[in-house]
């Protein structure tokens, strides 16, 4: 500290002021850059990743309105064979894949690991309407990846 001292006294004045001047702006600059600019660019990313979670979240209310209304449709059968083999073939076509499917009688339970949302809506609106089977419940999570769901139980009859 005492070099410090000695340096800045043997400094003209001109020379202090020029110091301190540059001293200032060097200040500005590590509070602007080090300190504003990243919790600005911080609240701005927040801001953007809001915005896509209420985009999302008001994609999957809607698409849960439709499955409710295909749900209060409850077509009578239209295709025989047995409920399980039926439920498979169709995820088949939609390239999900089914983790776990427990038969109860004229009912089955299904749940999926992340599954695209889209083709999980096209594969219940065709078991509904083509298919003919009854969607009794759903229940769904979200996902880690964007437009993506996790199936925690579905549950259709015949």
């Amino acid at each position: 500290m005492e070099n410090l001292r000695t340096w800045w006294q043997s400094l003209a004045i001109r020379e202090q002021q020029l110091v301190g001047f540059c001293g200032f702006f060097v200040l500005i600059g590590v509070l602007y850059w080090g300190i504003w600019s990243p919790i600005s660019s911080a609240q701005e990313d927040a801001e953007r990743n809001h915005k896509a979670a209420l985009q999302t979240l008001n994609y999957v209310k809607k698409a849960a309105n439709e499955i409710a209304g295909l749900a209060q449709a409850g077509a009578k059968a239209k295709v025989k064979g047995s409920l399980s083999s039926i439920v498979n073939q169709t995820a088949g076509q939609y390239s999900l894949e089914i983790t776990r499917m427990q038969p109860q009688g004229n009912k089955i339970q299904l749940w999926m690991d992340d599954v695209p949302f889209d083709a999980l809506l096209g594969y219940l609106h065709e078991l509904v309407v083509q298919k003919g089977l009854t969607l009794d419940s759903v229940d769904l999570s979200e996902s880690d990846t964007v437009g993506f769901v996790n199936v925690r139980r579905i549950q259709l009859s015949q």
